[in-house]
């Protein structure tokens, strides 16, 4: 399983916009193989949200994709940022360094 996080930043003022996006059903659907297991929102200057997927190892490229083109629904709103990454588990990140 691969872990991939999208982060999300938007000034406090475009939330209204951000949900009539939602809201709209115009955000494209996740492929039954992208698990979302963790949305946690935080507030500083910026709201921020982090969002955590699974995704199969063999259907990363197929995974990524997805997200990417439902983040992308968002990006018409003016201030609205997104970034994707990869992510592996401490263990296995000491195993590449042992190597």
């Amino acid at each position: 399983m691969v872990y991939v996080m999208v982060t999300v930043k938007y000034p406090p003022h475009i939330t209204p916009k951000i949900l009539d996006v939602y809201l709209s059903g115009k955000a494209a659907k996740y492929p039954d193989f992208v698990k979302r297991t963790h949305q946690l929102v935080a507030a500083d200057y910026n709201f921020k949200t982090y969002n955590l997927y699974e995704i199969p190892e063999e259907k990363l490229y197929q995974g990524i994709k997805a997200i990417g083109k439902r983040y992308s629904t968002y990006i018409t709103v003016e201030g609205y940022k997104y970034k994707i990454e990869t992510l592996i588990e401490g263990s296995e990140a000491i195993q590449l360094l042992k190597k």
